[in-house]
């Protein structure tokens, strides 16, 4: 009984941190534009083949972390300008031409991808092997190792950060009044355009590093921006698309309902999907919001 709880809890927080360093990327953008980015699985997809090609020529795993993130950064900008800037100013209310423009240039950056550096699934170091000479532990039967705990201490450290910017910060001052009223913002002397771009570079260099982090567990592959773009999109949802701690709370709410099914059920695995998209449903249900998501309010 203590060894399922223990495995249940270890894969709820490890997974549920996977889900949430991806459900960040989505917030981030939603935060400023309430633009749903279906580019953000790719970057994900982006910032792992580019962190193999610096291992491959040479770069050490930490230096090539931060040289993916500033790819994965450079994407994000690529994608705002070329998905959602030749929109102009739409109201992404009732203007949905950026469903379109995000996924198609999710395939785009796949296709790049593809050409430049190959689509076979690759492997890339750890960035801890150990922490302060520790390797591992085993505890009730479930191992435990430093790859796991760095991807759990940089999720919860990354809604740290983020909720301290936006309500410590100017900038994350500015990035709320983009959200709540553009033309009062820029009337204040924001720019709008250029706190958008910001975000979407912001999501592309999380999406690269939730990438390294997650290689040690799932490889870099083809098949993580299109599993995990979904599933952490239902985190976000989950948890209240354009809060920080929403994206976390919601990958987490995920990671243990998965980590439950797997541990107490022989056909866990199997159902887990159709339960997550249940949970899904209920909450918004409940609160169309998200658990933590805020209401939008219409001017009149």
């Amino acid at each position: 009984m203590t060894g399922d709880l223990v495995q249940i809890v270890v894969y709820g927080l490890t997974v549920g941190s996977v889900l949430a360093l991806v459900a960040l990327g989505y917030n981030l953008v939603f935060a400023t534009s309430r633009v749903v980015n279906f580019a953000q699985g790719s970057m994900l997809v982006v910032g792992g083949f580019v962190a193999f090609a610096f291992v491959r020529a040479g770069v050490p795993i930490w230096g090539a972390l931060p040289l993916a993130t500033i790819v994965g950064g450079l994407v994000g900008i690529a994608v705002d300008t070329l998905a959602i800037r030749p929109l102009r100013d739409f109201d992404a209310g009732s203007s949905v031409g950026w469903i379109l423009t995000t996924f198609s240039a999710s395939l785009v950056c796949l296709e790049v991808v593809k050409l430049t550096i190959g689509a076979e699934p690759r492997s890339i170091p750890s960035l801890a092997d150990s922490v302060f000479g520790w390797r591992g532990s085993t505890v009730s039967g479930v191992p435990i190792v430093p790859s796991d705990i760095l991807i759990v201490v940089s999720a919860l450290t990354l809604m740290v950060v983020g909720e301290f910017v936006q309500k410590r910060t100017m900038a994350g001052r500015a990035l709320r009044a983009v959200s709540q009223d553009r033309t009062a913002a820029s009337l204040m002397g924001i720019n709008p355009r250029r706190l958008v771009m910001f975000s979407f570079a912001l999501a592309g260099a999380v999406g690269a590093l939730g990438a390294v982090l997650l290689a040690p567990r799932l490889f870099v592959k083809f098949d993580n921006g299109l599993l995990l773009g979904i599933q952490a999109f239902v985190a976000a949802v989950v948890g209240g698309l354009g809060s920080t701690k929403g994206a976390v709370l919601g990958g987490f709410v995920l990671g243990f309902v998965g980590g439950a099914l797997r541990v107490l059920s022989s056909t866990g695995g199997q159902i887990e999907p159709l339960v997550v998209f249940v949970v899904f449903m209920l909450v918004l249900a409940v609160r169309p919001t998200g658990l933590l998501g805020l209401p939008v309010v219409e001017k009149a």
